[in-house]
C-alpha cells in the first residue's frame, strides 16, 4: 500500500472533525470507525461487483462509502447525495484522500428530481426511508430518478402476533433508537406495498435479525410506464414524469 494513503487513512480515521457513521475499508486493511457495516450490507444485498458503464446515485451517502465503492467497482458516473453538506460527514476529506471523482450534491430527496434532472441505472437508498416524515412522497421522487434498480435498506416494524401485518408505526419523538430523526417503521408488507404503489417491483433480500426483524434489505426494480398510484389517484403532489 502507498505509505501516503496509509498514513492519510489512519489520520482520517482518528479524526474527530466530522461524524463517522459508516464502517468500511477506506484503504487496504484499514477500516473506518463507523457503526454501519458496509461490507456486510454489500454481501447481504448481492450488490453488483462490476458497475462498468453504469450510472450510480447514492442517496443519504453520509461518509460516502457506497459512492466510493461504486467508483471502485468501475462506474465513472457516480453522484452522492446527502441532506447535510459535504463536510458534516467528511465526504470531501475522504474523497480528496482517495482521489475520487464522485460528484456530491446537497439535497433533500423530495427535491432530487428537479435538482439532478436525470435518472440513474442504479440507486442506493440505504438507511433513509425511516428518517423521512413523508415516505410515500420520497418513494415517488425515488421512482423519478431510478432508471433500472434500487437497493433499499430500512428500519421496519414487526407487529405482534394476531395484529394486521400491513401497518406502519409512527415515532412522534425519539422512541425509535433514541433518535428524533426516525419517523416511521413500516412492516415489511407495508414497505413492499409502498414501493409497488410508487412503481417498483419488490424483492425482499434479508430480514435482520431473523427471529424478530427490525430492519430489511430489498432490491427494487422499476416497472416501466406510469407508476401504479398515478393510475388510480387524482392527487399530483409532484411534477411527475417518467424520466
Amino acid at each position: 500500500m502507498d505509505s501516503t494513503l496509509k498514513d492519510g487513512a489512519l489520520a482520517l480515521c482518528a479524526s474527530r472533525d466530522f461524524v463517522w457513521h459508516q464502517r468500511f475499508q477506506i484503504a487496504p486493511g484499514i477500516h473506518t470507525p463507523g457503526v454501519n457495516d458496509i461490507d456486510w450490507l454489500l454481501e447481504a444485498s448481492h450488490f453488483p461487483t462490476d458497475l462498468t458503464g453504469k450510472s450510480i446515485l447514492d442517496i443519504g451517502t453520509t461518509n460516502g462509502a457506497m459512492a466510493f465503492e461504486a467508483e471502485r467497482r468501475g462506474s465513472t458516473d457516480v453522484t452522492a447525495v446527502d441532506i447535510s453538506d459535504e463536510h458534516h460527514y467528511g465526504f470531501r476529506q475522504i474523497a480528496t484522500l482517495l482521489g475520487s471523482k464522485v460528484k456530491f450534491q446537497q439535497a433533500s430527496i423530495y427535491d432530487l428530481p428537479s435538482i439532478v434532472g436525470r435518472s440513474f441505472d442504479v440507486v442506493i437508498f440505504w438507511g433513509v426511508l425511516y428518517h423521512l416524515r413523508h415516505p410515500l412522497l420520497a418513494l415517488d421522487a425515488l421512482r423519478q430518478v431510478c432508471q433500472d434498480v434500487c437497493y433499499l435498506e430500512s428500519a421496519i416494524y414487526t407487529p405482534p402476533a394476531g395484529m394486521l401485518d400491513r401497518v406502519a408505526k409512527f415515532h412522534r419523538l425519539d422512541d425509535l433508537a433514541g433518535d428524533g430523526t426516525n419517523w416511521w417503521s413500516p412492516s415489511v408488507e407495508t414497505t413492499e406495498d409502498w414501493c409497488r404503489s410508487a412503481g417498483f417491483e419488490f424483492e425482499l433480500q434479508q430480514l435482520m435479525p431473523p427471529a424478530k426483524p427490525e430492519r430489511c434489505l430489498a432490491r427494487l426494480t422499476v416497472v416501466p410506464g406510469t407508476p401504479e398510484y398515478l393510475k388510480v389517484s387524482y392527487e399530483r403532489p409532484l411534477q411527475v414524469k417518467v424520466l
